[in-house]
């Protein structure tokens, strides 16, 4: 590669109090002899700026921040054959891990730099594009009270325990209907994620995914009648034994309707970012629809 554009998302951890990010990544690029041109991340613009990198013609656009960062971008890279980069700057870093990108800035751009091209599949809920999960009933609560937390003195911190007891204790079991390719089944759950291709059996905090191009979504519902059901599924996470529970129900296709009698809108929670989106929850794929670059994924 000669020329490349990098976003970069000022919050993400790895750059806070460590000096200027665009600096940070213009330097290792340089040191490799690639040219970039580097941009911070910014909603309002963000449109814009991916276009006006796009026309410059670049060997990739890489994308330095967590998966919310890198879904917004590569949503609007979707259909040009300029693959973005995944450099992990992030809290979960879902995709990078999945593509085989190692930890630490300038391995991360090192192995990117040689990686190979690939296709990806690319997930929708109600036509908004998300590239690893999305989450629903509880799920999306559980983000907003970590995300409260991140970055507040210890105090606040130590008060998140109570917190996530007292949300497992008080919210209520959702009566959903789920078709998945016209079969129709029916839940009580307080926990839903939807994958784009299914997980792998594997430990939390989340585990990783052994295709990312199989063209399938997997639906994963809890079937919990109490909070210890929820508990219970929660040790099986850790442990990477929660495909073998039975209150663990798995579906898979390439649609995805869900509805419920009660809610005319839901909390989602897709790559991070949480929405409220209209019911019903209307879920698709798109088979190989953005080129990335990958070190060391299974695909």
């Amino acid at each position: 590669m000669d020329r490349v554009a990098v976003v970069y998302n000022a919050r993400s951890g790895v750059f806070l109090d460590a000096g200027s990010p665009r600096e940070r990544l213009a330097g290792m690029f340089g040191r490799a002899g690639v040219t970039a041109d580097v941009r911070p991340f910014d909603p309002h613009t963000l449109a814009a700026d991916v276009r006006e990198l796009l026309r410059a013609g670049p060997d990739a656009l890489f994308v330095a921040g967590g998966d919310g960062t890198v879904r917004s971008v590569a949503e609007r890279m979707l259909g040009s054959d300029v693959p973005l980069g995944v450099i992990p700057a992030g809290t979960m870093n879902v995709l990078a891990r999945d593509l085989g990108v190692p930890d630490g800035l300038e391995p991360a751009v090192a192995a990117l730099l040689a990686a190979p091209v690939t296709r990806i599949d690319v997930a929708t809920v109600n036509d908004v594009p998300f590239l690893c999960s999305s989450a629903l009933a509880m799920m999306p609560h559980l983000g907003r009270l970590r995300e409260h937390a991140r970055g507040r003195p210890a105090a606040e911190t130590l008060r998140l325990p109570g917190r996530v007891v007292r949300l497992l204790r008080r919210y209520p079991r959702l009566k959903l209907t789920i078709d998945v390719d016209g079969t129709v089944h029916h839940a009580r759950t307080r926990a839903v994620v939807v994958s784009c291709n299914p997980l792998s059996a594997g430990p939390a905090p989340m585990p990783g995914r052994a295709r990312l191009d199989a063209g399938i979504l997997a639906v994963y519902v809890t079937h919990d009648r109490t909070v210890w059901d929820l508990l219970a599924v929660a040790a099986g996470l850790i442990r990477g034994s929660w495909q073998r529970d039975g209150r663990v129900r798995t579906y898979t296709g390439e649609t995805v309707r869900m509805e419920s009698p009660s809610l005319a809108m839901m909390s989602v929670m897709s790559d991070g970012e949480i929405a409220q989106l209209t019911m019903p929850l209307r879920y698709g794929i798109r088979p190989r629809a953005l080129a990335v670059l990958a070190p060391g994924a299974a695909l």
